[in-house]
């Protein structure tokens, strides 16, 4: 007896229901649960850190921004699974990409750790985790774009065999 629990559906039909249903997912769930985590649980312990020390945090629904004296611009992190994981996310599960979605679900699992970490470190005035904090915001664009860029590529050559061209 063969049973197959995979249906085949068409590829385009593939991308365009996982876009959609991620798109779905991350703007009813996701995002609400990311502010309330922020605003109930994150900025408040850096904000009771601004207390104690001599830098101005300030904050946004889904992001922390640290500029101690002597800082022109601030320094902060983003809370990780936003519009940046998603898009990404929702193209490598349409190309059925098993290790690319790993690889970027681990990176943002580490993105919750590492940065928030630098940042109570950048309130303790250490210089070189501000540093840190603003590679980490350069490496992050580039992850999100490469990670794009990457899922394209994918679906254009699986549409390209699909179609015989």
């Amino acid at each position: 007896m063969d049973i197959n629990l995979r249906r085949k559906y068409p590829f385009t039909l593939r991308v365009i229901f996982s876009l959609t249903l991620f798109s779905i997912l991350y703007i009813t769930l996701v995002r609400p649960v990311r502010v309330y985590i922020n605003q109930n649980l994150i900025a408040p312990f850096y904000l009771s850190l601004d207390e104690a020390e001599n830098s101005r945090v300030t904050m946004t629904a889904r992001r922390i921004n640290i500029q101690p004296d002597g800082y022109d611009s601030p320094r902060g992190f983003g809370i990780p699974f936003g519009g940046y994981f998603w898009l990404p996310f929702a193209l490598f599960i349409a190309t059925r990409q098993k290790w690319a979605t790993i690889g970027l679900t681990s990176y943002h699992l580490i993105m919750g750790i590492v940065p928030p970490y630098l940042g109570y470190l950048f309130i303790k005035q250490y210089a070189w985790a501000g540093a840190g904090l603003k590679v980490n915001e350069t490496l992050f664009q580039g992850v999100f774009l490469i990670s794009v860029f990457w899922g394209i590529k994918a679906i254009l050559d699986q549409w390209k065999k699909e179609k015989n061209i």
